[in-house]
């Protein structure tokens, strides 16, 4: 796994893959890269090393590797062995890590629901129009960049008026500052990998109150966990699903006896709509009935939940 436990996008993706496998017998090695703290590309490196010194110790009948930083250090490497591979939530296209051009891999893309998200976010507060997206540089998030920026396309009335990219969380906090008069609506893409001015990593979980408790603009994300730290709304991605699809896919390996090759890399289909209702009452947005009824509603932040 990329990231670390507990989180809900690690922890949801594993417990869908157990499902979608089916073999409650099947004994599974677990390797977390924790990349949300070793977040330099030095620290990735050598959590990759590690991984993949895990994965040939334990000489798996097959590989599962969750989303993108995991498939640049563990996944490639198997690329072209004997090893099925199998892969989820990936952001970036396969071709990037190779897996185009190899017989033994296949897997989940993960796809954000652009237009839903924004289309949600407009039913909220009606007649906001400039957008601003935030996000820090990793790699996978010049693809999540360019798709943002086909969804807005393709919902009227919306300007992506500024993309900021930053790696230092005193430039993410001032770019939100600074949009309070330029923009109507923030979009939030990756905060796993901001760091103090010492270069320390920041949570995101710090990232997401500091934004809550200084932001009068309403905002959006692609992922639940975001909607449990205080976004105001997602059209999310399932992480459940994610998993499930991945399960399923090795299954299909080892069980019926399918080539990776012959089983199509593609996304999972199934959004949820959430709005986080403790962040709606903060910024003065009234939900309406059908949307309670329709999206899953989280009714208060994490670190108040939690005390």
């Amino acid at each position: 796994m990329s990231f670390d436990s507990p989180w809900r996008w690690t922890d949801g993706q594993l417990e869908g893959f157990r499902e979608g496998l089916g073999l409650p017998a099947a004994e599974i090695a677990i390797f977390q890269m924790d990349t949300k703290r070793h977040a330099s590309e030095e620290a990735k490196a050598e959590r990759g090393r590690l991984a993949r010194a895990f994965v040939d110790g334990f000489r798996p009948d097959l590989l599962y590797a969750s989303d993108d930083d995991a498939q640049q250090h563990v996944t490639r490497h198997y690329l072209g062995s004997r090893l099925p591979l199998v892969f989820s939530g990936v952001n970036r296209d396969p071709g990037a890590f190779g897996f185009d051009r190899a017989s033994n891999v296949t897997g989940v893309l993960e796809r954000e629901h652009v237009a839903e998200t924004l289309r949600l976010l407009r039913e909220l507060v009606p007649g906001w129009r400039r957008l601003v997206v935030l996000s820090d540089h990793g790699p996978y998030w010049d693809a999540v960049i360019r798709r943002v920026q086909e969804g807005v396309a393709a919902v009227g009335g919306v300007t992506l008026t500024q993309v900021v990219r930053t790696q230092q969380f005193e430039a993410y906090c001032q770019a939100v500052a600074a949009a309070q008069g330029q923009a109507d609506a923030l979009l939030h893409l990756g905060i796993l990998a901001l760091v103090d001015a010492a270069g320390r990593p920041v949570p995101y979980q710090a990232v997401q109150r500091w934004v809550v408790e200084n932001s009068r603009l309403p905002d959006a994300s692609f992922w639940m966990d975001r909607v449990h730290h205080g976004t105001l709304a997602s059209v999310t991605v399932s992480e459940i699903e994610q998993g499930r699809a991945a399960g399923r896919l090795a299954r299909a390996i080892l069980v019926e006896g399918a080539a990776p090759a012959s089983l199509p890399m593609q996304p999972t289909a199934k959004g949820q709509p959430a709005i986080s209702l403790q962040r709606a009452r903060a910024l003065g947005i009234t939900v309406r009935s059908t949307q309670l009824l329709q999206s899953q509603i989280v009714r208060h932040y994490d670190w108040e939940a939690h005390r």
